[in-house]
């Protein structure tokens, strides 16, 4: 019979095995009609080439929970099913910045009132006479300019309860005496009230479609940090259909090379050699230049100002948005306990407060906003989960308010932990890696776009990079232009793309302008730390690190002691079939100290490269004697001078 012809026999083979696939596949023909180009070629009916390969990663990349993303360019496990992070203990008693007894509410753009609760009040005057005034500060003016690192005052105002007043500026400081001792401050505090611009939109701006963006980062947060530690942030954002993209990689090793990348683009060469001299120098390169030049408002703020690897290292003396928090917290931010005060409120509930302020009042014209906040998950002394219930308050409001019908609110993070005891655990090495990317898309976006939203969710499941998060904030100016798309290219990364488009799942960490260093696009596999290579690596690094230790230059009668190899903590490989590499991933302990380090390094044709070596000890304190901040890594600090005694 015809049913015995070798060929039929095929065709049924064929038709039995392919058929579930597609059927998988076509279960959400729509959203999933990238994936059936794999299957289909110039709309042909017939079956083409059929790239199996790639048809095998799609469907595992929609069942297997084994791993955040499983593609031919890219596989990452889910390492967080291991890895476990546990915030500091809270300090309730210490962490605490003071009661606020005394109000300012914004009656109009113009005008404001103080509310003063003598209940709250009682404890600084103890049923003692006071005295309040206010001062509106504004940056300070040094050699004929403004310079937003300094604060200048006004004279004191005295003011009572319910006393009016004009809004000059928006930084406000408010101080209380007793009458007895006017010299001395029972009450200090500081406030930061927006005052919406009176520029009226052009009529080219209101033919516009306002597709808002807001940008709020948490410093030190990777994505398996906010399943962790963000449970009620967590529930709301996948409960309201949050996007949660599974592979959002870091390009660079700290907050500095990781946010500038995502705002601007550019090579780190070009950044450094640009804005050397000052942020100023280099304010045209930024995000929110490109918005304002479009007619968006816009508005940014960081806070935790002592930490060295933000925008407070070069510093911006000139405002560099519509709207600049910077003056607030130069008032003077102080740690209690496990948080950062300005006065008398917690820095980054004051980062939150005003970004939703931001918003809220911009909501019906254009507008950029870029938040970032240290002072809850830089350091393990931090603890995010205390800022779980303020995020969720944020996101409803803003919802509430109408802010997210037309706004993209992007909420991301640098990097994870870099140093402390979690970075003991293999798992580190992807958590460090992999900060956290979650995305809101308002829903009058998802109806009138739907091919690019569609990519947005497909993409959730790509190797992302903050280079297409910078080409994403170009494409929303584009959107929002209603003009025919353009896309921008990154000088970094010349390969990214916004995540509006659907992005390839051949990508690769090249692709994505990922270093190898950086790299998280594989699974480690453990070896022996007596293997003849773990060994040759291990000296390699050794031998790095001591050459480091000699250079470091260090304050006057102190000296860096040299670092010895005491023991090896893990030791890791992955393979590169395609370059014939060989990558080993080590952490190791150096003496005196007991300082760690996590190095990579590259075997090909039985030649050793050394790709990186970084600490994964806390080294500030340490290494405190050395001059430059990025050397005290390599610094264990003690006396060099002889005491002389009689």
């Amino acid at each position: 019979m015809v049913y015995n012809s070798k060929r039929l026999r095929l065709i049924l083979y064929l038709f039995i095995t392919v058929l579930p696939f597609y059927y998988i596949i076509s279960i959400n023909l729509y959203a999933k009609k990238p994936a059936l180009e794999i299957l289909y070629q110039n709309d042909s009916t017939e079956f083409m080439d059929i790239n199996l390969t790639t048809l095998k990663y799609y469907i595992e990349e929609q069942v297997n929970e084994n791993y955040l993303i499983r593609t031919p360019g890219c596989t990452i496990p889910d390492y967080s099913k291991t890895y476990k992070i546990v915030e500091a203990k809270y300090d309730k008693a210490k962490s605490t910045c003071g009661t606020r007894a005394v109000l300012i509410e914004k009656i109009s753009n113009e005008e404001i009132v103080f509310l003063i609760d003598e209940k709250k009040m009682k404890p600084y005057t103890k049923g003692k006479k006071y005295s309040c005034c206010y001062q509106f500060g504004y940056p300070a003016i040094v050699s004929g300019e403004e310079d937003y690192t300094q604060v200048r005052y006004t004279n004191c105002t005295n003011f009572k309860h319910k006393t009016k007043g004009e809004l000059k500026t928006e930084l406000i400081t408010v101080t209380c005496a007793l009458d007895s001792s006017k010299k001395r401050a029972i009450y200090e505090d500081a406030y930061i009230i927006l005052k919406k611009l009176n520029k009226e939109p052009t009529e080219e701006q209101k033919t516009k479609k306002p597709w808002n963006v807001l940008v709020l980062g948490l410093d030190t947060v990777s994505r398996a940090r906010v399943y962790s530690s963000l449970p009620k942030t967590l529930k709301y954002m996948l409960t309201n259909n949050w996007l949660d993209f599974r592979a959002y990689q870091k390009v660079g090793y700290n907050t500095f090379p990781n946010v500038v990348s995502l705002l601007t683009g550019a090579k780190l060469s070009t950044i450094y050699r640009t804005c050397s001299p000052g942020m100023d120098q280099c304010n045209h390169l930024m995000m929110w230049t490109d918005f304002k030049n479009n007619g968006f408002k816009t508005a940014t703020g960081e806070e935790d100002l002592q930490l060295p690897d933000t925008f407070a290292k070069l510093g911006y003396k000139s405002s560099p948005t519509d709207h600049y928090m910077r003056p607030l917290f130069v008032t003077g931010e102080k740690r209690r306990g496990n948080i950062i005060c300005t006065k008398m409120k917690p820095s980054g509930k004051n980062i939150i407060d005003y970004a939703s302020t931001f918003a809220e009042t911009y909501k019906d014209e254009n507008f950029f906003g870029f938040f970032w906040s240290n002072s809850y998950s830089h350091n393990l002394e931090n603890i995010l989960t205390l800022i779980d219930n303020d995020l969720v308050n944020l996101f409803t409001k803003l919802n509430d308010t109408g802010v997210l019908n037309n706004t993209f609110i992007y909420f991301l993070s640098d990097h994870g932990f870099r140093s402390s005891t979690l970075r003991v655990p293999y798992e580190s090495y992807y958590d460090e890696r992999l900060p956290m990317f979650f995305m809101w898309v308002p829903t009058e976006f998802r109806e009138s776009r739907p091919q690019e939203y569609n990519n947005l969710k497909i993409n959730q499941n790509r190797l992302i990079t903050p280079y297409d998060v910078y080409l994403t904030f170009h494409h929303t100016i584009t959107i929002s232009d209603s003009q025919p798309f353009l896309e921008k290219k990154s000088e970094a990364c010349p390969n990214c793309t916004s995540i509006f488009n659907n992005i390839s799942i051949d990508r690769t960490c090249e692709d994505a302008g990922v270093d190898e260093k950086w790299c998280s696009c594989h699974e480690l596999v453990e070896i022996s730390q007596k293997n003849s290579d773990v060994i040759q690596a291990t000296n390699l690094a050794v031998a790095r690190i001591q050459d480091k230790v000699s250079k470091v230059k260090t304050t006057h009668c102190m000296k860096c002691e040299m670092l010895k190899l005491k023991s090896i903590l893990r030791s890791h490989t992955y393979r590169d079939e395609y370059r014939n590499n060989t990558y080993y991933v080590i952490a190791f302990v150096m003496s005196p100290a007991d300082v760690a380090y996590e190095i990579k390094a590259v075997k090909h044709n039985e030649t050793f490269t050394l790709y990186s070596e970084n600490t994964i000890s806390v080294y500030n304190v340490r290494g405190r004697c050395a001059i430059v901040q990025n050397e005290r890594a390599y610094c264990v600090c003690s006396p060099s001078c002889k005491s002389h005694t009689n």
